[in-house]
């Protein structure tokens, strides 16, 4: 019985130990870098590295709508709304030489460049709750995309007509999610912007009820759902600031403060009372390097907001006048745009070449200055830093509000 068995055993195959293959690695797994890093901007003064600069291309006059005729502020110019079509060829020329020559001079500082993809702004937008019958432009991408350390969000709007302004700048951002891994590309939740967003009876006479209003911070739009252009935050490291107004409601607000918070940030509001028309914050209050930062005397802000800076040792100091009022029709902007500047290190600041206050107030200061003409460029909506967004910059998440720390730290 035994010699059966054997010769059974004998007669079994040994069974081979299966080949495992390794997974295939897609096309799309291939495709994906390895530029760890490549995304890192925490502040405003941090040497520049990348940018993303936008182009006039293209450019339309943006239509009425609720929450962008107020910024008009001239009767005559208003009536260009009813216009359609195109900027003029001259004016895009005029404006893309300039932001061109920007481009050569950053360049030229070892910071590399990328540019948005161009867009034809004029056609209709229609969505199941309103229509317009043209967008803007992609000249100003400081007002769509806010760059947070590794992180690039994607701002709400505010405007019907820039609903989808993202569209120029998709490209580029497909590219740099592939090229870092660490990169995380955020949309904050798209608005409706029905109707019932806009205060369609808000006074646009910049009157005493005009007034009245924004010192009680009631704004143009409602708390209806969040919304916020990325021009409105100010980044100081660990610390954010969120300029309110007609194009941040707070439940804008809201959002950027719990997505700050998951990240280990702090997030501030800052209201400017004796500003009629608050738009954006980069010709309002202006971070120019640790400890020193710089406020439009016409906009001061909430003494009880302040109280924040004087606390943790900041300086505060007074920009120069600027060296003209007058600005050219549908620009959107004030003539503080000479407050509009982009750093290109703690110690280099690129600035309008006519603004003689402004540059002899960098060099009291200790900074260095790069000039040019850029005048051309304000009727498509911004100076220096409104045209550009950072991609990055040296340095890493640090705090410069050490009170703020102390408080979270007794918590």
């Amino acid at each position: 019985a035994a010699k059966a068995m054997a010769s059974q055993g004998q007669g079994k195959e040994t069974m081979a130990e299966p080949v495992l293959k390794k997974p295939k690695v897609s096309t799309f797994q291939q495709s994906l870098g390895s530029e760890a890093g490549l995304i890192n901007s925490w502040n405003e003064w941090d040497t520049l590295e990348e940018i993303i600069v936008g182009i006039a291309d293209k450019a339309v006059i943006p239509p009425r709508e609720p929450a962008f005729e107020m910024k008009v502020k001239d009767a005559g110019a208003l009536s260009m709304l009813d216009a359609s079509g195109y900027r003029t060829n001259q004016s895009i020329k005029e404006a893309n030489d300039q932001l061109d020559y920007f481009v050569q001079l950053l360049e030229g500082e070892g910071v590399t460049v990328r540019r948005p993809d161009p867009v034809d702004f004029n056609v209709p937008v229609k969505t199941p709750d309103w229509e317009v019958p043209r967008m803007n432009t992609s000249a100003c991408p400081r007002d769509l995309l806010l760059t947070l350390g590794n992180e690039v969000i994607e701002a709400t709007m505010s405007w019907r007509s820039r609903f989808f302004e993202y569209r120029p700048y998709r490209g580029v951002l497909r590219e740099y999610m592939k090229r870092d891994p660490n990169m995380l590309w955020t949309c904050a939740p798209k608005p409706l912007m029905g109707d019932q967003l806009y205060r369609h009876d808000y006074p646009q006479d910049y009157g005493p009820d005009n007034a009245r209003l924004v010192r009680d911070h009631v704004y143009l739009t409602s708390e209806e759902e969040p919304i916020f252009d990325a021009a409105d935050i100010m980044r100081f490291g660990k610390d954010i600031f969120v300029h309110m107004g007609f194009t941040t409601n707070e439940f804008g607000f809201e959002w950027i403060n719990r997505h700050c918070r998951a990240r280990g940030m702090r997030a501030h509001m800052l209201h400017f009372p004796d500003d009629l028309c608050p738009f954006h914050c980069d010709a309002t209050f202006v971070p120019l390097r640790p400890y020193l930062a710089m406020e439009n005397p016409s906009r001061p802000m909430e003494a009880h907001e302040r109280q924040i800076f004087k606390e943790n040792d900041w300086k505060l100091i007074t920009a120069a006048q600027p060296n003209s009022m007058e600005m050219p029709p549908l620009s959107q902007c004030s003539p503080w745009l000479c407050m509009n500047v982009l750093s290109l290190s703690e110690k280099v600041i690129f600035c309008e070449e006519s603004e003689k206050g402004m540059i002899d107030l960098f060099n009291e200061y200790g900074f260095d200055t790069i000039t040019l003409p850029f005048r051309n460029v304000f009727e498509f909506g911004g100076s220096f830093h409104c045209v550009t967004t950072d991609v990055r910059r040296k340095g890493e998440m640090k705090s410069y509000f050490k009170y703020l720390d102390a408080l979270d730290a007794a918590k």
